[in-house]
């Protein structure tokens, strides 16, 4: 039978003589011609590589409509606290990127950043827990790579996409991928516009306490409104000077507005438990922050076999300004006004510079072997100048002990060496990294200068056995550092309310981490990790007492001494049926913290676990369903002990105009358990809080593609700016 002909049926052959007479056979062609032959497949949401996990958000429909933030927060083995401090398998230093650079805000800014940038603009998010000597050292935690869409078709191509979405607040997302691609030439254009609302809303009671005896105790409920709008564009051109030789430049502008309104209101309790007094704090604050970052790039390819020079050129600026009025009401037991209310105006500015360059070689030997070289240096500037203004009695009072100007000056001098061969059943990976950080700050208001130098060598080791058809084993190991984020070395205060502000700490100092894997790949589905790591200096974000005021409550950065981890992880893909794929990750660990901070020896870890499984549905007609639920067990985390979380979300999704055009329904976190609580406990103070966020939500997602649909091969280019994209600054609030 041939395909597009009838079937040919004959019964005259004949045999006589041991020879087979044959009739000439003729095929006719059918009315129904076959039109063609469509080979479909789809990613599924989460892949297991040996080096990494991937999440592919292009392929998941409960994610649409929804933030960056919210997508990782559901990612494997990634936890995100009430702070927005993202950590990694139960453990923090986490080195967050987009398309290979770190963007150069504090850990506050960046969860900011990511809340108001929409998913429909990511293609991808890896996850890779234990870096090559090719990365930056930066990242005790590992590294996670937010991988922006990028179209990689022939002629012009493109994409448009919008999204609603509703919990108690509303919040929407838009935007278009432009990309054309001819010969020698490649142009593209993505634009992203956010505008997402959203709350916060945290109960605190914090108990106070003095050589032993109970003082008494603040009962507070801060509610907080937030509005986030967000400008991404990114614009680049790539153009092949010859078959070897590849130019290309690259710009990222993100214009970034937010505004808050706060109430925080406190019960003043006294030693017996009654109402002592109350305070009620009004906070508004608005800001912008704008960043624009710059590329170059050249690539040449020596010769066939692969050898090949990469040289990367970088500038960011990130510059921004936030105005905070804050309004205290003093009150008695009995509702009066017991003083004059407290009004502090802040105006809080400041600008990151980071200039960057870098080269990379890369010379394959033989028999498999493959040498890998390169050099980098960064320079930072960082200039932040909050001042704060007492407005009380009607005047506009410069309030010195709260205002603050901090110069910051930091040049990494990088250089390192990757060796790998593959033989049969094996493959191993030996690169050692030299990093040289010289550090100049200085506090203007006091004088007080910051100065470091130091060099520190960054081994990693990676072996692959390749034992039979069915298992493989692999072993890595590698020594990470985590520096201080700029701003998070900047005494300036940042004020919640008057009992709670949030500071820097200038005497923080790196942590350092040594890893190590072993894990084991069955039939490419069941993959089972290992690990071990023991960190020195692990920097922590703590909220302890004032050692300098009474009842008051600080926010910041400190090196506990160590800790010591010790987890396993798993990762399994089950096709239940045809139509029915299951995809389970799950971490199991102990994180153990030793250190002394606020006058409390802490020496505490919990056994804990999360798991994360996520049910991909098929159905006919180009209809497919998602249903995902994650868990996370209690944990600790320093002094911090938080209660378990769970979310459960599903959505539906339909193709259509020939799969150009696809809409996706979802609901996220169904059954609002996805909030944490948890508490604290110091030798003079102890903290129990409750925090809730807009994390149930319906959303809305259409995204419309146009254009040829002929691929041709692309290069995705990272520049060279990377850990430096991530330090600069802390101007977020609490």
């Amino acid at each position: 039978m041939l395909l597009g002909h009838e079937t040919f049926n004959s019964d005259l052959f004949t045999v006589a003589d041991n020879t087979i007479a044959i009739p000439e056979i003729k095929l006719h062609e059918t009315e129904s011609k076959l039109k063609g032959v469509t080979v479909s497949a789809q990613k599924p949401f989460i892949e297991v590589h040996a080096d990494k996990l991937v999440v592919n958000v292009e392929n998941s429909i409960v994610s649409a409509g929804n933030s960056v933030m919210d997508v990782l927060a559901k990612s494997p083995g990634v936890s995100v606290d009430q702070n927005d401090n993202i950590s990694l398998k139960g453990k923090q230093g986490v080195n967050v990127m987009i398309d290979g650079r770190i963007v150069p805000v504090s850990a506050a800014d960046l969860a900011n950043m990511l809340k108001s940038m929409p998913s429909n603009s990511v293609d991808k998010i890896e996850i890779i827990s234990n870096p090559s000597a090719r990365y930056d050292a930066a990242g005790t935690a590992g590294i996670i790579n937010i991988k922006t869409k990028k179209d990689n078709k022939t002629g012009l191509n493109g994409s448009l996409n919008g999204s609603y979405a509703q919990g108690v607040y509303l919040k929407d997302n838009g935007g278009f991928n432009l990309n054309y691609r001819k010969n020698k030439l490649n142009v593209y254009l993505n634009y992203n516009l956010s505008d997402r609302n959203g709350f916060s809303h945290v109960d605190w009671n914090r108990k106070y306490y003095a050589s032993g005896s109970y003082t008494g105790s603040f009962v507070q409920d801060n509610y907080t409104t937030v509005h986030f709008r967000n400008n991404l564009a990114t614009t680049g051109v790539d153009y092949n000077l010859s078959s070897r030789t590849s130019i290309g430049g690259a710009i990222t502008a993100d214009n970034f507005y937010m505004s808050t309104r706060g109430y925080y209101f406190a019960n003043v309790m006294d030693p017996t438990d009654h109402l002592q007094s109350t305070f009620a704090t009004h906070n508004t604050s608005a800001g912008n922050w704008n960043n624009y970052a710059p590329n170059l790039h050249l690539k040449h390819t020596f010769d066939s076999a692969g050898k090949e020079l990469t040289i990367d050129a970088d500038y960011a600026r990130y510059w921004n300004r936030n105005y905070q009025d804050f309004t205290t009401n003093y009150y008695s037991p009995g509702g009066t006004e017991s003083q004059p209310a407290y009004i502090l105006h802040g105006d809080i500015s400041g600008i990151t510079q980071i200039r960057s360059f870098k080269a990379d070689y890369v010379n394959p030997l033989k028999s498999g072997a493959r040498l890998e070289a390169g050099i980098k240096s960064s320079f930072v500037t960082a200039d932040n100048q909050p001042q704060f203004f007492d407005r009380s009695s009607g005047s506009n009072l410069y309030d010195s002990t709260k205002s603050n100007h901090f110069i910051y000056n930091e040049n990494i001098n990088a250089a390192y060496v990757n060796a790998n061969k593959e033989w049969k059943k094996f493959s191993a990976q030996f690169g050692l990294r030299a990093e040289q950080t010289i550090v100049t700050g200085r506090e203007e208001t006091t004088g007080q200068p910051l100065e470091r130098n130091y060099t520190r060598l960054f081994p990693s080791l990676a072996v692959q056995n390749h034992i039979n058809a069915n298992n493989d084993l692999g072993v890595t190991v590698s020594r990470r550092i985590e520096r201080p984020g700029y701003d998070d070395l900047n005494p300036y205060k940042f004020f919640v309310d008057p009992s709670t502000y949030k500071a820097g700490n200038p005497y923080l100092n790196p942590a350092l981490t040594y890893s190590g894997e072993l894990s084991h790949v069955y039939k490419q589905r069941l993959i089972t990790t290992l690990a071990y790591s023991v960190t020195n200096n692990v920097i922590t974000e703590v909220i302890k007492p004032s050692t300098t005021a009474n009842r008051v409550t600080i926010q910041t950065k400190d090196n506990l001494a160590t800790m010591n981890y010790f987890g396993i992880s798993g990762s399994y893909t089950i096709p239940i049926f045809k139509w029915w794929t299951n995809i389970t990750n799950g971490n199991a660990y102990y994180a153990q913290y030793r250190g002394n901070l606020a006058n409390t020896n802490l020496n505490a870890g919990k056994p804990t676990f999360d798991i994360n499984t996520s049910n991909k549905f098929t159905m006919p007609k180009d209809w497919s369903a998602e249903l995902t639920v994650f868990y996370q067990a209690a944990q600790v985390y320093g002094f911090l002990n938080l209660t378990p979380i769970s979310m459960f979300n599903v959505g539906i999704q339909k193709n259509l105009l020939d799969k150009r055009m696809t809409i996706r329904l979802n609901a996220n976190d169904i059954f609002y358990k996805g909030n944490e609580s948890g508490s604290s406990f110091f030798t003079n103070y102890t903290e129990y809080f409750t925090a809730l966020h807009d994390t149930r939500q319906a959303s809305i997602s259409v995204t419309y593609r146009f254009g040829k649909k002929t691929v041709a091969p692309v290069r995705r280019h990272s520049g060279g700016a990377e850990e430096e994209k991530k330090r600069a600054g802390d101007k977020g609030g609490a």
